[in-house]
């Protein structure tokens, strides 16, 4: 089970992987459904890969660390380009946790408050999935805007090339 203690073994994202986010949430954040985050200091936040994550718990806000977000990494073999891919991929749940992050500091009393294990569920996790869901859709497309065509061309100096 996951806890709290696990995130002392966290590292902060790359540069390029931090950057990979901040343009996807940019896009998110022109949208109708991102709206909520044109005022809020989403690039104040440090992102950390938290090892001891699994698909179980892909990400977490505490606010004990009110901003920082912790995240499940990629898998350690993969190349930067995939780490960064990974970033882009990940940010619906960066924007999950982000919106516990707005959610706290609308009302930190009430976060609190509603951060007691049944009451959770039915508030700050209902907005968050939903707010996370709306996101998927968003940024599975933005995604494709970013590196649909640096891909292809690093595909086809691969080939070029010969290599794998």
């Amino acid at each position: 089970m996951f806890t709290v203690f696990d995130l002392k073994n966290s590292v902060p994202l790359s540069g390029e992987e931090t950057a990979a986010v901040w343009r996807v949430l940019d896009d998110y954040s022109r949208t109708a459904a991102g709206a909520w985050l044109r005022g809020f200091p989403f690039r104040r936040f440090e992102l950390r890969w938290c090892p001891a994550m699994t698909d179980d718990v892909m990400g977490a806000f505490l606010p004990s660390r009110p901003w920082t977000v912790y995240l499940m990494p990629p898998d350690a073999e993969v190349n930067n380009y995939a780490r960064i891919a990974w970033a882009e991929y990940i940010t619906p749940t960066v924007i999950h946790e982000l919106r516990h992050a707005w959610q706290f500091r609308r009302r930190p009393w009430l976060y609190v408050l509603c951060s007691l294990p049944v009451l959770r569920e039915f508030t700050l996790e209902r907005d968050a999935r939903s707010i996370g869901r709306e996101a998927e859709n968003i940024v599975i497309r933005a995604i494709g805007w970013h590196d649909g065509r640096k891909f292809e061309r690093e595909q086809r100096e691969k080939a070029r090339s010969g290599r794998d």
